[in-house]
This record gives structure tokens, sequence and C-alpha cells, in this order.
């Protein structure tokens, strides 16, 4: 049974890379292939492991469910929970994750009874990673510094990846580390610290038997290398050693981090912090000189290695994966097809926003502010011309790291547009350092987190440095990281989801009220349209008020500037403010600190044999 099993792997790995990758393997369909020729060839073993990776760009996988859904409302981001006037209410799973009231029937795929769903999704993969982890330690020679080494820590890896996501979204979860058999197929949660240390220690032994970057099976930042790999140990060990939600055994949920001894801790910070120390001293990566470039080339395909990015999904451009579609900065069609359009033939974008309060955060110079978060999105002006439109004043910031017209495959015409998440980047390895270093006691930190900084306000210069605290660290991934699906998880191994969203609702109300640390914040803005492109015409905004300060009446003081007025922060309709009370508490419907795990679907307890069932609560 289990051969049966490898070949069904092996035949559909095959498939994926013939049909999936620019590097193809001449081999026959494989049914003649048995477990000891499959596994005693490292070309056939790399097949294997495309098909672990192929299960990332499925449907209801990472491609339009997993990457999309999890990783708001926060602090920073959110998917809107009310209108001005009324709390919304929703039957679709990306508003009940978001909204913090997820329940074991939710739709939109994760309740799928044939296993296209989430939560199988993952398994499909996990189960591919064993059989090929089985297949290798079997039949083939998996020494350090050889292809076949290399392919066993591929495996590995991508089996740890899959786990922690598992975690992160499930709390506790089925854990198995073989491939599926007669004793294994139904089996109970394990405890997520059990599962931490064996995945922990997993990557531990892959990064002794993968390849550094830039070799021929690591050529590009799609598949893992030796470095990207201790990242995400790096990025797993924090998790482990920070709070999780955690069952009380009586139907209610609490935040504890007191699963651990702390000298488990203290192990878990000095491994964050060799890992991430390691990477930093190999040299191979480096932080890009403008902040834009890492979007702008994400958007461009540019999968090269030796820049900042260094693993991202592996999507296909133009093929699989939804990130512009989803995320992307919103954009009304420019045209009707490929031949008409410019950019994009379909509506693209707008299921995040960017909290407002959040941009009057950054400091004005802070580069990373207008890449990140604009006050527009871009529609069909009623002369058929593309241009900016300012919308519900200060409650229309928009997320904006990823833009049609910076998109490599140019127009976009589809839902997919293929453009791969950014797993992991450098400048999160130098702020996790800084981070474990701090616990630590350390001071060699400070550095790092001054160098993420200096990128921001203009490389070489010193003069924004500040001083290395946890509650600096904080603020700096957020500025840092918005939108890049890795707040949320920060915010709940801190400990402060809950708090956190709290005070950015008291944020946002200083803010529309001019109190507080939003005193300084203007309440209208004066724009002037200006085109800004001109071979179309397309139009967009020079806007005085958006930084704080910005007290002129352009008006009077430009007369003949032409400038418009609005108002923005006060901004109502029908005598409400957009940014009213009602809109401000729809960031959360139910309590986030009880509400940060789903709930395991209906459809996967029906099909446990009675081994599954929900606990936190639901």
């Amino acid at each position: 049974m289990k051969r049966n099993i490898l070949k069904t792997a092996y035949i559909l790995s095959v498939f994926f890379v013939l049909y999936s990758c620019s590097d193809t393997l001449d081999v026959d369909s494989g049914s003649s292939f048995t477990d000891d020729v499959i596994y005693s060839n490292s070309d056939l073993v790399e097949g294997v492991v495309m098909g672990i990776y192929n299960v990332i760009g499925e449907n209801n996988s990472y491609r339009n469910c997993l990457w999309l859904k999890m990783g708001v409302n926060t602090d920073i981001e959110y998917r809107p929970g009310a209108d001005y006037l009324a709390v919304k209410t929703s039957t679709k799973a990306d508003d009940l994750i978001a909204w913090y009231e997820p329940n074991a029937d939710m739709g939109d795929g994760f309740n799928n009874s044939d296993k296209a769903n989430p939560w199988s999704r993952l398994y499909q993969a996990i189960e591919r990673a064993n059989l090929c982890i089985a297949g290798i330690n079997e039949y083939g020679s998996p020494e350090v510094g050889s292809d076949m080494g290399h392919l066993l820590g591929e495996a590995l890896a991508l089996r740890a990846f899959f786990y922690y996501d598992l975690i992160k979204w499930w709390g506790d979860v089925p854990f198995r580390t073989e491939p599926v058999n007669e004793d294994n197929l139904y089996i109970a949660k394990t405890d997520r610290d059990t599962i931490y240390n064996q995945i922990i220690a997993d990557l531990g032994e892959a990064e002794q038997l993968m390849y550094s970057a830039g070799q021929t099976m690591t050529s590009t930042t799609k598949r893992l290398s030796k470095d990207a790999v201790r990242g995400l140990r790096a990025r797993i060990a924090l998790s482990a050693a920070g709070y999780s939600m955690r069952s009380d055994g009586a139907g209610g949920s609490y935040i504890t981090n007191a699963t651990i001894t702390d000298e488990r801790r203290t192990e878990l910070y000095k491994i964050a912090r060799n890992e991430c120390d390691t990477i930093i001293s190999n040299g191979e990566y480096s932080l890009d000189d403008d902040f834009k470039d890492i979007f702008y080339n994400q958007c461009q395909d540019d999968d090269s290695q030796g820049g900042e990015v260094m693993f991202e999904l592996p999507y296909n451009m133009g093929v699989r994966g939804r990130m512009l579609y989803n995320l992307g900065l919103p954009r009304e069609a420019d045209g009707t097809s490929a031949s008409t359009a410019k950019y994009n033939s379909v509506k693209i974008g707008g299921q995040f926003y960017v909290w407002p309060s959040f941009f009057y955060d950054y400091d004005a110079d802070d580069t990373r502010r207008d890449v990140t978060v604009v006050p527009y999105s871009v529609v069909q002006g009623t002369d058929g011309v593309m241009e900016q439109s300012l919308g519900n004043g200060a409650a229309g910031f928009r997320l904006a790291k990823w833009r049609a017209e910076w998109y490599g495959a140019a127009p976009l015409t589809g839902t997919d547009d293929g453009v791969s998440p950014i797993i992991l980047r450098y400048a999160d390895v130098l702020l996790m350092f800084a981070e474990a270093d701090l616990e630590l006691g350390g001071s060699a930190g400070e550095e790092y987190f001054n160098m993420v900084r200096r990128r921001a306000f203009g490389t070489g210069s010193s003069t924004h440095d500040e001083e290395l605290t946890l509650e600096n660290l904080q603020k700096e991934r957020a500025f840092e990281f918005c939108g890049e699906n890795l707040r949320k998880y920060d915010l709940e191994r801190w400990g402060i989801l809950g708090s956190k969203m709290d005070e950015a609702k008291e944020d946002l109300a200083a803010l529309r009220d001019g109190t507080g640390d939003y005193a300084t914040v203007p309440s209208v803005i004066y724009y002037q349209t200006e085109i800004i492109d001109e071979n179309d015409g397309e139009r967009g905004f020079i806007i005085y008020g958006l930084n704080r300060g910005e007290f002129d009446d352009k008006t009077e003081t430009d007369p003949s500037g032409g400038w418009i007025e609005k108002d923005w922060t006060q901004a109502s309709s029908n005598g409400i403010y957009k940014l009213s009370d009602t809109y401000i508490n729809g960031l959360y419907h139910q309590d986030p600190d009880k509400y940060q795990l789903l709930p395991i679907m209906t459809t996967i307890i029906s099909d446990s044999q009675g081994m599954l069932t929900n606990d936190y609560g639901y």
C-alpha cells in the first residue's frame, strides 16, 4: 500500500514539474517506477519535492485562502467590519476570520468534503513530505554536500513550514512524521509545544544538509536554501518562546506563556539569535537600498538570489496566486481586454485597508510610508481617463505595496496574477536578531535594528537612530512589515493582540477628534489635480495637509493655485462621521484574545472517527 501511495505522489509531482516549471524532467509518466528506483535517483526525488511545493498553488490552499484570509485584523491592517452607520454582517469566511467570529461551519472552501479545503491541503503537503523523507531515508544516500542530502533537508523544512502554519491557525493539531498507515490514519491532537520542539529540531537537521543560495537547486528565492531555513527556524523559535492561545479545559480560552520553562525559553531565544547571526555573518543577503524596490521587484517576478528576499511562495506569474487581485492597491479596470488594457482589464485589490491612524504614526520622512499606504484608490473618471479617488476621507487609506502598474506580466486580465508572497526577507532577520538579543540581555542588536531604520530614512544616515527597546522594536516591525502577513502573529506571540487592537480603536477616535497624539493632524486637506502619466493623461493629486502640522489654508495662502479643500479626519455623511464609533468598533466583533485560532471545520471533525473535537470555547 505504501509503495502505491509513493507512486501516486511521484506521478503528481512529475506532472507538476513537466507543466509548471521551467526545468523539466525527461522521464516516463511513472507507473513502472518503484520506490527503490525513485528514491535512489536525485533527479526523480527533485520531482517529488516539487510535488510538495505544488500544493501551495492548489485551490483553497495558499493561492486563494491561506495567505489571503488569515492575517487580519490587526492594529494596523483590517478588512472593514462596519460602515460608518452600522456593523456589517457576513457569512463569508474571510470576513468572519477578520472580525474574530469564525465558526466550524464556515463555507468558502473551508468545509469542502472533497479534501479541497485549507486544513486538508496542508496535510496533503505534509503527507507528500513524509513520503519523500521516508523514501530518501530508506533508498537514498542523503549526505551533506550532495543533491540527495539537500532534497532531504528541503522536504524536512517544508514539512516544518506547513506544521508551523497549522499551529498559527489552529493551535494544537494532529502531528505525524511518518506516512499515513493503518496505525496513524486517525489520531488526536498533539500539544503544540511538542510539535514546536520537533520542527525546530528538524530545521536544525535540514540546514546542515541544504545548499547555500545560488546553487542549481537554490538559484531562485522560490525554493528554500540553507539561510532561508535558518531564518524560518529563528521565526519559529520566537513563536515557541512567546504567548499563545490555549484551552483552559472548561470551555473558555486564555493567553499564556506558562507552558514552557524559563530555561527552554532562553534556549529558544539563543536559537533565534544564533541562526540570525549566522545568516548575517554569511553575507549572502543584504537590504535593498530602496524600500519600494522590494515590492516592485516582487511584482516583476524577480526571484533572483542575493538581495533582500530570502524565500517566497512559488507561484507562477500570470497563472496561480492572487496577491494583486486581493491585496493590491484598488484599481478599476482600465480596459476591457488585453488589447485595450494598459495595466488591468479586471478590477483588482481593495480587500485590505490600513488604519488611518497608522499612516500618521509614520514619520513623514520615512520612505516606507508612501510605499505602504496611500489615501486613494484608482478609478475611471467620467471621461474614461483613469484617476485617483480620495474616497471617504481618512477612512480611505489603502494598502499599496502591490500595484497593477508594477506588474511584470501586464496587462492583468484575470483573478490569478501569480505574484509570489514574500515569506522571509533580510530585514526580518536583522529585527529578529535584535529581538532575541534584547530578550537575552544583549546590546548587539541595536545596530541591526537601526540598519533597518536607516534604510527607511536614507542609507547611511543615523539621524533617526533609536534606542532598542521592546516597544520600539514592536513599532518598527509594524512600519516595516505592514500588509505582509506577519503582524497578527507578532502580536499574538507578544501577548498583546487584544490590547493593541483596543489601542488602535482609541487612536482612531483621537484622530477623528483631533486630540491626544493626533492633535497635530489637520482635519482638512487641500489637493490639486496633476497628470501622473503623460502618455494617457492618467490623473493624480498633489496633496497638502497629510502631514502633521500642515494647517495652512491653501485657498488663502495660494489663492491662484487651484487648491480644493476636502474634509478629512472629520469627513461625514448625513451628519455622521465616516470615522464613527460604529465604524471603529467594527475592528472586531468578538474578543480577539479569545478567538485568535480557528475552530476545526465540521467536515474534518466528522471524518476523524471521534479523534478530534473543538475547544477554545467553540
